[in-house]
């Protein structure tokens, strides 16, 4: 019996032509996978994500795989709300993501703001919870001391639990100089992107006793900021040899000559009240890496980071305990 020849469309959708198999438009779109983690610290896990997001922010099309993630931490949320607004900036419209089966890691999604699942409570989170996450444009004028003062710390500090004058100054102080350090995050080769905003993650993990702070931005980061001004560090900024880190850490430094106006001394001041407090700092900017406490900064990482991410962290001292 002669065998019956297959109908050409069902030929074309199971078996393909042209040495391709056919699929639809929704089964074809690529995965770009994460793996169990987001976060900077961990050099390989965070070299994993910006190829991830860039590969994302790059493609429209493709889809990010979130399906294996565990953990974010706080530096993480900030990485993943960045890519989310510079995406929807980019394209008008949200990116394709294939959210994590862990059902925290998707109250994390929701409480950033990327996600809505009805599944999970974020409220059940108290490790989430305790964070205020911020993001404004770089056009906003923010007295970053008073939201400080007037919104950020009566959020994450109630009750018995309330802060203590004096590390509410601490607070403010510093973050106050790091606002100074990065007013000029999105110039030059910057000052033409539509992407400027800026984030803020504040708060202290449960059991702790810490005040713990992050911020960042997408801008020209430490290296181009101080070598559009390269004049009285303790450094010699025309050696193209000049590791990242080690400019960030004459940045720490300040200049040998302090101007009228006090410019180039923020991230002096602010490590060293810091010190003073038993208090720590982490600069991440460009391949460059200082920490204030970690013997292993000062090296250049291979992943190289768009921006500035500057965080810290020092003990607190609450209200009752001043009773």
């Amino acid at each position: 019996m002669r065998k019956k020849k297959p109908h050409p469309y069902k030929y074309l959708k199971y078996k393909g032509c042209f040495g391709g198999s056919y699929k639809s438009e929704k089964t074809s779109q690529r995965l770009v996978k994460l793996g169990r983690s987001i976060e900077i610290y961990d050099e390989s896990v965070f070299a994993e994500v910006t190829k991830a997001f860039n590969e994302v922010l790059n493609n429209p099309q493709k889809a990010l795989y979130m399906r294996k993630v565990k953990m974010i931490t706080i530096s993480g949320g900030l990485l993943l709300k960045a890519f989310f607004d510079e995406f929807y900036i980019k394209y008008g419209k949200k990116p394709y993501i294939k959210g994590p089966n862990d059902k925290k890691m998707r109250a994390v999604l929701n409480y950033l703001r990327i996600k809505n699942y009805n599944d999970v409570n974020v409220e059940n989170y108290p490790d989430i919870m305790c964070w205020q996450i911020f993001t404004w444009d770089h056009t906003h004028d923010i007295e970053f001391g008073k939201l400080l003062d007037t919104e950020i710390i009566p959020k994450c500090w109630k009750g018995d639990h309330a802060i203590s004058k004096h590390s509410s100054n601490i607070a403010t102080s510093v973050a106050e100089a790091l606002l100074n350090c990065k007013e000029h995050a999105y110039t030059g080769g910057k000052s033409d992107s539509n992407f400027k905003q800026w984030y803020l993650g504040v708060g202290e993990y449960p059991d702790t006793n810490r005040f713990s702070f992050c911020i960042y931005d997408k801008g020209i980061g430490i290296k181009a900021k101080i070598k559009s001004n390269p004049t009285n560090w303790f450094i010699n900024f025309k050696d193209l040899t000049t590791p990242d880190s080690a400019i960030i850490e004459a940045a720490t430094k300040g200049k040998r000559v302090i101007s009228e106006d006090g410019r180039g001394q923020g991230l002096k001041n602010a490590i060293e009240l810091l010190k003073k407090n038993n208090g720590h700092m982490d600069i991440f900017s460009d391949c460059g890496y200082y920490s204030s406490y970690n013997k292993n900064s000062g090296r250049d990482r291979k992943p190289k980071l768009e921006g500035t991410m500057v965080s810290f962290s020092f003990p607190i001292t609450y209200s009752k305990d001043d009773l």
